[in-house]
């Protein structure tokens, strides 16, 4: 029974497939138009991010994924599963410690702010690692909408004309985000949120900077595209020339927002992004093998290191280049980072500790914590922090795997792979990653990345 019932599904998806032999499957397609309408209203979220929005991207991710799954081709079912499973894998350990944050434990095991509770109350209390169950239980969901966000981006963009549109967006709005942070900039505008909130500042920075690698990423697809396709017709070449053209000038904007109204370490970070991107490129060019290209990357990885390290200041790692942030929330941090035992105090807890570490002179005008790495290695646990670097590597590593071998379309995972670096290096520059719009077009980006790093044909 089990055979015939999964032969007849079989059967009912190749009808399905057939029906539809060029074009998209109606619910992918809407899946696919879901994704891009999230990225197109994503620089809204800047200034109207908050818990609505949280469970309306829940609700999204949920609708999405079922859909997608429910309609996905045979062809592509396969092909997605090969990609997105190393990533699955990974993924699942930070989910379930942060449900294990949220079990209840004998106090010896909890976090110390129940045993004072428990001697307070003078009755028995179950306690938990977290000091706010509830608020790790709607940080979980958060992560698994981020996790289904991913899984769509990576099924619909499998398809390269889907991948292009995706790309185009993406650059679009990083583009956009530059442009406004220029003119507030310069127009000394104020609603980006300076008097009340720099997590708004951060997060269009951190646009910016996934802007940087995009439409670099957009110029070489520009190159590749003619060449692999030109004529002798001056129609090609002028198509050429303006889409080039439109590549570079987002990419000045981009630039421009970075180099005049971002913080050094930030500027160091979309550096270091670009710089992979064109050694990846540059060993594409030169063909070179699998050892200089390691070569190339480990000297530009150590250069890297030493340049930090040279300007890195006192304290602790996490918060040595939180330059943006206001000067009492570093301290406030610090302590509440020495504190903080190695289970950490429950995923998205830091708002309620900020409170009770804060003195009463402390002007604070920033809810998030100086830097994300920060606030991971608060609420997770220095252990954990350490733990997603690895993964995070493991992710690089995969990407640029692709990239160095795909044939054509490597651009897409190289340019994820960037967006990698770009991001982990600004985990330790400002609390912009936690940002919402962030969030979805960087997992956008590297959900395009994974979907193009290995050919469907080599299947």
């Amino acid at each position: 029974p089990v055979n015939t019932y999964f032969g007849f599904q079989m059967t009912a998806r190749l009808d399905r497939d057939r029906a539809h032999p060029v074009g998209i499957v109606p619910k992918v397609r809407t899946a696919f138009l879901l994704l891009l309408g999230l990225i197109g209203i994503s620089p809204v979220l800047l200034i109207a991010d908050g818990p609505m929005i949280h469970a309306l991207l829940v609700a999204y991710a949920a609708a999405a994924v079922a859909l997608v799954g429910s309609s996905i081709r045979a062809g592509e079912a396969g092909h997605l599963a090969s990609l997105i499973r190393p990533i699955a894998i990974i993924a699942v350990i930070p989910a379930v410690w942060m449900l294990i944050q949220t079990l209840p434990l004998p106090i010896r095991l909890s976090h110390p702010i129940w045993a004072s509770a428990e001697t307070a109350l003078g009755v028995p209390i179950m306690g938990s690692i977290t000091i706010d169950p509830g608020a790790t239980l709607v940080a979980l969901c958060h992560y698994f909408a981020v996790l289904g966000i991913l899984f769509v981006a990576t099924a619909v963009t499998i398809d390269r004309a889907r991948a292009e549109s995706v790309l185009f967006w993406l650059v679009g709005v990083t583009t956009f985000a530059a442009a406004v942070q220029i003119v507030h900039d310069l127009g000394g505008f104020t609603f980006l949120g300076e008097i009340t909130d720099t997590g708004t500042r951060a997060s269009i920075t951190a646009l910016c900077t996934l802007g940087v690698i995009l439409t670099a990423a957009a110029a070489i697809r520009a190159i590749e595209r003619y060449e692999t396709r030109r004529t002798e017709t001056e129609v090609a070449f002028a198509k050429f020339a303006i889409a080039l053209s439109v590549c570079l000038v987002a990419f000045a904007i981009c630039s421009l927002a970075l180099v005049c109204f971002a913080t050094s370490p930030v500027i160091f970070a979309a550096a270091c992004g670009l710089t992979t991107l064109v050694i990846v490129m540059v060993i594409r060019r030169l063909g070179l093998g699998g050892w200089a290209g390691s070569a190339m990357a480990a000297t530009a990885a150590g250069a890297a290191i030493a340049i930090a390290k040279t300007h890195a200041g006192s304290g602790d790692l996490t918060l040595r280049f939180a330059l943006h942030s206001p000067s009492s929330l570093v301290p406030i941090a610090q302590r509440i980072i020495g504190d903080t035992g190695w289970p950490g105090t429950g995923a998205g807890t830091f708002a309620s500790l900020l409170p009770i570490y804060r003195h009463v002179d402390d002007v604070i005008i920033s809810v998030p914590a100086p830097t994300t790495a920060a606030r991971i290695a608060i609420e997770l646990g220095q252990p954990a922090l350490w733990a997603i670097l690895i993964m995070v590597i493991i992710c690089l590593m995969l990407l640029l795997r692709g990239a160095l071998q795909r044939g054509r379309d490597s651009f897409y995972p190289a340019a994820a792979a960037s967006c990698v670096v770009v991001l982990t290096l600004e985990a330790f520059c400002d609390a912009g990653l936690f940002g919402t719009a962030v969030i979805i077009s960087a997992t956008a980006a590297l959900g395009l990345g994974l979907a193009q790093s290995a050919s469907r044909t080599s299947q």
